[in-house]
């Protein structure tokens, strides 16, 4: 009963993201510029999330490439209607059924959706993310990152 709620009251969230200044100005202060232009080209509500991700992770380690994967995990997501996010919590396989990375619309967004991973790395890479970073974002760490992924993976299930 708990998991439906925790996930209606996302929905709720996620249609009128807030993201207060000094959030924006961490953020800032975080990325280099080009990972920035990667953060403020995400959703809004993608920010909102990437920032409850990096603030539970705040408490817990201040290394620099745990904490820009937190803020760029979901970058290669794009535009994605909330109508086919809420259809990826409730069936997935359906979403990846659905999914085709040579469509420029809701199928394109499916495909986002489902390899946005992937497509983040390779999009932090172009940045210039550490490759610690790309790796966290990627979810393919070397076994030393093993509890950054962790931590990064925790956080990211929290928000």
């Amino acid at each position: 009963m708990l998991r439906p709620l925790y996930r209606s009251r996302q929905v709720l969230h996620a249609l009128r993201p807030r993201i207060a200044p000094d959030e924006l100005d961490f953020a800032r202060g975080m990325l280099s510029e080009p990972e920035a232009r990667l953060f403020f080209a995400m959703e809004r509500r993608d920010q909102r999330h990437a920032l409850e991700v990096a603030g539970r992770l705040r408490g817990s380690t201040d290394d620099r490439a745990v904490l820009v994967a937190a803020l760029l995990h979901d970058c290669g997501k794009g535009s994605v209607p909330v109508w086919l996010r809420i259809l990826n919590v409730l069936s997935p396989a359906i979403v990846g059924l659905m999914a085709s990375s040579s469509d420029n619309g809701w199928r394109g967004a499916a495909y986002r959706l489902c390899h946005h991973a992937e497509l983040g790395a390779e999009m932090a890479q172009g940045a210039g993310c550490a490759p610690s970073t790309v790796r966290l974002i990627q979810g393919e760490v070397e076994p030393q990152e093993a509890w950054q992924f962790d931590l990064l993976r925790a956080a990211d299930d929290a928000s």
